[in-house]
């Protein structure tokens, strides 16, 4: 699947980072998703686009098989 992120909106309490909403579309085929995936500082912080990207794929993919359980 392509995940493309759209836009990332910081979570900041006292002028300080505490998380963050990654907005992103995704597609395969016929199969079309969107969303936003909320992560906490640690996960956020420091991380390039593409380990970005590779974490909302990983997060997306946990929620869709929690709910298939």
């Amino acid at each position: 699947m392509n995940i493309t992120i759209n836009s990332i909106n910081l979570k900041l309490k006292d002028g300080e980072l505490v998380g963050a909403n990654v907005y992103f579309t995704g597609n395969e085929g016929t199969i079309n998703i969107s969303g936003y995936i909320p992560l906490t500082a640690d996960e956020y912080d420091g991380k390039t686009y593409a380990e970005l990207e590779s974490l909302v794929k990983t997060k997306v993919i946990e929620k869709l098989q929690a709910s298939a359980e």
